[in-house]
């Protein structure tokens, strides 16, 4: 199988774009020839770099903030006008997650993680899916995490069960789609080397590499190897599932 060939000129929805998986994933569609529309929030200059991996205007940069419905829909319409109504790939990839203890776990910061988490994925696959049934092809891969199968910890509790929201959509999405070639599956990132950790307040990741069997952090292209496997023709059996790419955790 040539991916080169499969890819080429197919259009793709990634969210979160501006660093760490998701810019992996953007750059690694805009590598096999695919036409990608990268969104961010907030990092304006890690999304300029991606640029770089772009030739003949086969990026589109789009912004927004995915804890706000109308910047949803924004960001939708901007990917449908460039696109000329076409979509085969999307990655829901964006998420949020903030460190907060338990007590002091607030609502704000509850339906925030809700909204980016749970909500936009939502909306956006149900977008995505009203052209994909209709062509009777596509893939939607949500991009969740191994931890809230323990629970997440205290801090992170408001991310770990949105993710557990998420996982549960995937597989509501997939039996809608399975009739129509739509698959939908989850990817569940392990420990991985991004700026992730930082935001959840942890400095030093060497404790958090050694409780991975395979002794070390992923790399971000690991993760996304996989999230490009899941929309192959490799994968063309395979929906509502959750792939583990954790090291062996």
């Amino acid at each position: 199988m040539s991916k080169e060939n499969f890819f080429l000129n197919k259009y793709v929805l990634v969210t979160g774009a501006s660093s760490g998986i998701g810019f992996q994933v953007a750059k690694d569609f805009l590598k096999l020839g695919a036409k990608v529309s990268a969104h961010y929030n907030e990092n304006s200059l890690g999304i300029k770099k991606l640029l770089k991996h772009s030739i003949k205007n086969n990026c589109k940069i789009i912004q927004g903030d995915l804890s706000n419905t109308n910047d949803i829909k924004k960001l939708w319409r901007e990917h449908v006008n460039w696109s000329a109504n076409k979509i085969d790939f999307l990655i829901n990839n964006a998420g949020y997650s903030r460190s907060v203890e338990f007590e002091k776990l607030n609502e704000n910061e509850w339906d925030k993680a809700m909204a980016v988490n749970v909500r936009a994925p939502f909306l956006l696959s149900k977008f995505a899916m009203k052209i994909m049934l209709k062509k009777k092809f596509g893939r939607i891969i949500n991009v969740s995490s191994g931890g809230w199968l323990y629970g997440g910890g205290p801090q992170t509790i408001h991310y770990s069960t949105s993710k557990g929201a998420l996982e549960a959509l995937t597989k509501a999405l997939a039996k809608i789609g399975s009739k129509h070639q739509v698959l939908v599956n989850t990817i569940r990132p392990g420990a991985t080397d991004t700026s992730f950790h930082e935001k959840i307040g942890r400095k030093d990741t060497t404790q958090r590499a050694k409780l991975v069997p395979l002794g070390r952090l992923a790399s971000p292209a690991e993760i996304s190897h996989a999230i490009v496997f899941l929309c192959s023709k490799l994968s063309s059996y395979i929906t509502n599932s959750s792939l583990d790419v954790r090291g062996g955790e």
